[in-house]
Order: C-alpha cells, then sequence, then structure tokens
C-alpha cells in the first residue's frame, strides 16, 4: 500500500508540476509550494540579489529542484576551482582588494579578475 501526496501551489491553487521550496531571509525559514511558472517567476525577481550576494553551499539543492522542474538551473556560483579562488584571492590582496576569509567572492570581482588575468 502506497500514500500519494498531491501538493498545490500556494499562490494559485494548482496541483500541475508544484514542488516545495525554502527560502532563508532574516533568520526566517519560509516553505511555500509553487508550480513551475511561479517558481521561475520567483528565481526571475531573485536573481539580481543572488547574483550580488554570496551563495551559501546549500544551493545544489536548488539547482537540482530547477532541473526536477524542467528548466534550466539558475547560474548562483562563479564555478571557481579551490586552485582559482586562491589565485583570485592573491590578485586581489596584491591590488588591496579587500576579499572575505570564506571564499564567498562577489560576482563582479570575479569577472574583473577574469577579465584583467584572462582566466575565464
Amino acid at each position: 500500500m502506497g500514500i500519494r501526496e498531491i501538493r498545490y501551489c500556494d499562490l494559485t491553487g494548482s496541483e500541475h508540476d508544484v514542488e516545495s521550496h525554502e527560502l532563508n531571509i532574516d533568520q526566517m525559514r519560509v516553505q511555500i509550494d509553487l508550480a513551475g511558472p511561479e517558481y521561475r517567476k520567483l528565481l526571475q525577481l531573485l536573481q539580481p540579489y543572488i547574483d550580488a550576494g554570496r551563495v551559501d553551499a546549500s544551493i545544489p539543492d536548488l539547482r537540482s529542484s530547477a532541473r526536477r522542474a524542467g528548466h534550466a538551473p539558475v547560474s548562483t556560483s562563479t564555478g571557481l576551482t579551490a586552485e582559482e579562488r586562491e589565485q583570485l584571492r592573491e590578485w586581489a590582496e596584491e591590488k588591496g582588494i579587500e576579499v572575505p576569509s570564506n571564499n564567498r567572492f562577489k560576482r563582479s570581482l570575479v569577472e574583473q579578475w577574469r577579465e584583467e588575468t584572462k582566466a575565464g
């Protein structure tokens, strides 16, 4: 005997292509069930903030969720290897640019480094 779970979109009430998502904002954990179009709209609205911010390690869940929803994953990381992160850190320190100790580099800094060093 099995159990069938039906999810409804918290915004539209639709039950087609609905997945549960979690957002963490200012120590609040928000869980919301969204259909694919609503989820994509949320990601589009958040994209400038994701790009400008530092992404936590929990993001792979977001990417796999995006793949399961049948659309392209959101680009949320710089895609740097450990060696590239170290090179970027050294480059930034030589230029007097402050970098976070946790290696969460802003996308604009990575782009500047790549452009100036032709590393990307």
